[in-house]
């Protein structure tokens, strides 16, 4: 098990003042099998005159905060810690066929499968791609398990997509990602669903950290105060019955392992963008984002 302490700061900047902003937060990291929270705080500056947290849809946290007092910079930091340990996986093998899970999708008729279902359908930014689902057929051989596919469909997009943060936006359409074969983790997420869901699976965005290894190397060095070393984190998790949901990383082409922490899930990136908000001025913006991960 490993113990671990996450600070996550974003700076905006504004060129007029903002008068009023309400945000909905969802920086607050949830308890799963393999994860448990210690402690968590979400805070502004400036003070927000009210701020209250509650479920959503899908048991993540969410941070309400209103801004009544104008300002040109505003700051919010989530801080917390949690204790890690190793998942415990299926043997791709031993998992069912893909084509029977596709069936009990369809047709729910318990608890667990009707909860996945909701991930089989087309979302915001994961809408029904035929693209997607042609890139993903020489995956989905007759009776071939459906983690086993799952597995292929995370390493395919590690060998053929490459890590660029200059070539998309989060709006980017799956479509154009897939022609362009470039982005960032989230689009890596998007795409792994999208092809997963064309395909009649249940597959979840996930969102929160990873522990990068330049960062551990540095806090070996003594250099506990590097900024930037450290990155908020996507990836996509697939549904698989009678285990429940396998967690697969395609920015490093792995299964998630004790580098990663978990702050929420849902069914695209729209579910748990980290902050968003309406505001009443500002002009133009900038943003600036750091985050820290390290061992406690």
């Amino acid at each position: 098990m490993t113990r671990y302490h996450v600070r996550h700061t974003t700076v905006y900047g504004y060129s007029q003042p903002v008068t009023l902003s309400h945000h909905l937060a969802r920086l607050k990291p949830r308890n799963t099998p393999f994860q448990t929270v210690e402690s968590s705080a979400v805070s502004m500056t400036p003070a927000p005159a009210y701020q209250t947290d509650s479920a959503d849809a899908f048991g993540n946290t969410a941070t309400f905060l209103v801004v009544e007092t104008p300002h040109t910079e505003m700051t919010v930091t989530s801080d917390f810690t949690a204790t890690v340990k190793m998942p415990d996986y299926p043997r791709p093998a031993d998992t069912p066929a893909w084509e029977s899970v596709a069936d009990m999708l369809a047709l729910p008729s318990a608890p667990e499968t009707l909860d996945a279902a909701v991930f089989a359908h087309p979302s915001c930014f994961v809408p029904f791609s035929q693209k997607a689902k042609d890139y993903a057929a020489s995956s989905f051989t007759p009776n071939r398990p459906v983690l086993a596919a799952a597995e292929e469909i995370m390493r395919r997009i590690y060998a053929d997509f490459k890590y660029d943060s200059s070539a998309t936006s989060i709006a980017t359409p799956i479509d154009e990602t897939l022609k362009m074969k470039r982005g960032v983790c989230q689009d890596f997420a998007h795409v792994g669903i999208a092809c997963l869901r064309a395909w009649g699976l249940a597959a979840r965005y996930v969102s929160g950290y990873i522990r990068t290894r330049r960062a551990a190397e540095a806090e070996k060095r003594g250099e506990i105060e590097m900024i930037g070393g450290d990155a908020s984190h996507a990836w996509f998790s697939v549904f698989v019955p009678t285990y429940g949901w396998v967690d697969l990383d395609p920015t490093n082409n792995m299964y998630l392992q004790t580098e990663h922490l978990t702050v929420g899930w849902g069914r695209d990136f729209d579910d748990m963008s980290p902050i968003k908000g309406l505001m009443t001025g500002g002009g133009s913006h900038t943003v600036k984002v750091d985050v820290s991960v390290r061992t406690a």
